[in-house]
């Protein structure tokens, strides 16, 4: 008798004791689990969200590096003349193809500056989709300012000091424009590290 209520109570005990510690234990472990989990996603999300903002800068610096090629293209284009007057054929055919080949620079260097700010369009069109939410409007800047980037490439005899629409009805010298783009990225640099030092 006094074995089996020894027994019983032992039984008793680990029924009480040992249920709510199983317990605890599962739950600690699924805890611990949601916390890797989230701490996973975080991590996951905020390299996501770097590699958009990074995505974004080196398109901004391909569309300058492009847009100064293209500019440059532009303006060797308005350099060359094909030699008209005089005899000699040879130096015509001369100046004709050097014309040809400036022309066909040109066009290439353009078409890579259009490609370039598509590429910048689309890396903040990313952007606006991963985050971060601070870097939205200094990226959108840049974009903005990258079409109006490209006009010096658009046309021959391009004069930087000339006036260019920056709004609808406001208008500014083109040098105003390079200094603005220079100005957003460096913006969109200075946010980008700000959020992701702080994160």
């Amino acid at each position: 008798m006094f074995v089996e209520t020894v027994t019983s109570l032992v039984t008793a005990t680990v029924a009480v004791v040992g249920i709510p510690a199983v317990y605890l234990q599962a739950r600690a472990a699924r805890l611990s689990a949601e916390a890797t989990g989230r701490a996973q996603l975080h991590h996951t999300r905020q390299t996501t969200q770097h590699a958009a903002s990074v995505e974004v800068l080196a398109a901004a610096d391909e569309l300058q590096r492009a847009c100064d090629l293209s500019g440059s293209a532009a303006w060797w284009l308005t350099t060359i003349y094909e030699d008209e007057g005089g005899d000699d054929a040879r130096r015509a055919e001369r100046a004709r193809e050097q014309r040809e080949s400036a022309g066909q620079r040109h066009e290439e260097a353009l078409d890579h500056a259009f490609e370039a700010y598509e590429r910048l369009v689309k890396a903040v069109a990313r952007l606006e989709l991963e985050g971060p939410d601070q870097l939205i409007n200094s990226a959108a800047r840049l974009a903005d300012l990258g079409d109006l980037l490209q006009l010096p490439g658009r046309s021959t005899g391009f004069d930087e000091d000339e006036l260019v629409y920056v709004t609808e009805h406001e208008q500014q010298p083109f040098t105003w424009v390079v200094s603005q783009f220079a100005e957003a990225r460096r913006t969109f640099i200075l946010h980008a590290r700000s959020y992701f030092n702080d994160v």
